[in-house]
């Protein structure tokens, strides 16, 4: 997640003067990718939208994800904009521990993430949406209205909202302290670490790669081209703590070795920063309406960059809606979980699924299943159900027995 731009300090203070008396349809906490397409979906819904996001840390970017493929965008309804694109990518490559490749062609960008941030944050101030900084203490449901307080104002400052929306990101325990479970595996979530890294014509490449098996269990290390000399690399381990330096480390070596023939000079590659996050690939969302109180993107644990967008796009809606008919309860907002549902439900289940089925996975199961797939096409148009039928035809011809795994590990959810 990438550092915000905020407004100027007179803007700022004249807002914090301001919250004694500050009423709105729809509070986003979080400018979040799911946060600000909530924002924006309620504003051009016609809502009063305000949006509440923690100060800077100063630290470095906050916003990881710097990848997003055309496919998902456009699934998603998301307009790819040229300002905020870095590098054109062909395609991903997934490799098994050995180094075995299955090359999957599918564009795909590299995002400048604070050129990203800032593009959605102009397009929510064009709605109408007004920004504010702080941190959230407190969403007290008062009536059929929320009582929203932040840390750095007086004590009598306040945010009276109809609707709150939680888009804090994975760390986010407003929704929990409101009664609600918006994680049905809080457990799994993958904890990550990643680097931008530096190294002479390294950015240039044109595949996206995901590293699959033991050197980061339970989900993937990356490698991402952004351009030029730049890269990021970084690991998501599920089942292992928030401390993953040990994984990183050790495929930071890998890596080296794998890319050694291509660039002689590898041991100068220099990392510049590192963040560390989670990312709820595998939680599946839970409890995500309540009485005046929404939840959405990765404190729904509804990943993906593309996919929380528009996650926050239907939260928006609904939002606003609810808001416009005065009816804010729990079954006006529940509208939200059954569209998320249609739309993505069963996508989220099979990743879930899939992801448990490969953790289960030896490496050297895994470099056979990548080995018997590599000379296979696994693109497929139509419809999710198609396209999964299709996977699984190609799966089952190279490793038969990950089918069952897998029927076992969706019925498991």
């Amino acid at each position: 997640m990438m550092s915000h731009i905020f407004p100027p300090p007179e803007n700022l203070i004249l807002h914090h003067l301001n919250l004694l008396s500050v009423n709105c349809d729809v509070l986003v906490v979080g400018a979040s990718s799911a946060g600000l397409m909530a924002a924006i979906s309620a504003a051009q819904s016609g809502a009063d939208v305000i949006l509440v996001d923690r100060p800077p840390s100063g630290i470095g970017p906050e916003h990881a994800a710097n990848t997003i493929f055309s496919g998902m965008a456009t699934a998603s309804g998301i307009k790819i904009e040229d300002c905020y694109l870095k590098h054109d990518l062909e395609g991903m490559q997934i490799l098994s521990p050995s180094g075995r490749t299955v090359r999957i062609p599918a564009r795909g960008f590299f995002l400048d993430r604070k050129r990203f941030d800032e593009h959605y944050r102009s397009l929510a101030q064009s709605c109408g949406v007004s920004m504010f900084s702080g941190t959230v203490k407190e969403a007290k449901l008062q009536g059929s209205r929320r009582v929203v307080s932040l840390d750095d104002c007086e004590d009598d400052g306040r945010i009276d909202a109809r609707v709150v929306v939680d888009a804090s990101g994975v760390t986010s325990s407003l929704a929990r302290e409101n009664g609600l479970q918006p994680m049905l595996h809080r457990e799994d979530i993958a904890w990550a670490m990643e680097a931008d890294i530096e190294l002479k014509d390294l950015g240039e490449e044109k595949f996206f790669q995901y590293w699959i098996g033991s050197m980061a269990p339970g989900w993937k290390a990356t490698f991402s081209p952004a351009g030029g000399d730049r890269a990021t690399l970084g690991v998501f381990v599920r089942g292992h703590g928030e401390n993953v330096q040990p994984f990183f480390r050790s495929f930071l070596k890998r890596f080296k070795a794998y890319k050694a023939a291509r660039y002689r000079d590898i041991e100068s590659l220099k990392i510049h920063s590192i963040r560390r996050g989670g990312d709820p690939i595998a939680v599946l969302p839970g409890e995500i309406v309540a009485d005046s109180l929404m939840v959405t993107g990765g404190a729904a644990g509804q990943s993906g960059l593309a996919y929380s967008m528009r996650a926050g796009s239907i939260c928006g809606l609904v939002a606003a809606e609810a808001s416009k008919k005065l009816d804010v309860s729990k079954k006006s907002l529940s509208r939200y979980e059954k569209l998320w549902k249609k739309e993505f439900y069963w996508q989220y289940r099979m990743a879930r699924a899939s992801l448990d089925t490969l953790a289960s996975m030896k490496d050297n199961e895994i470099d056979r299943l990548v080995a018997g797939l590599s000379a296979k096409n696994l693109i497929s148009c139509g419809s999710f159900a198609r396209k999964a039928a299709y996977a699984s035809v190609a799966v089952a011809l190279s490793r038969p027995k990950t089918l069952p795994d897998l029927a076992a590990n969706l019925m498991r959810g």
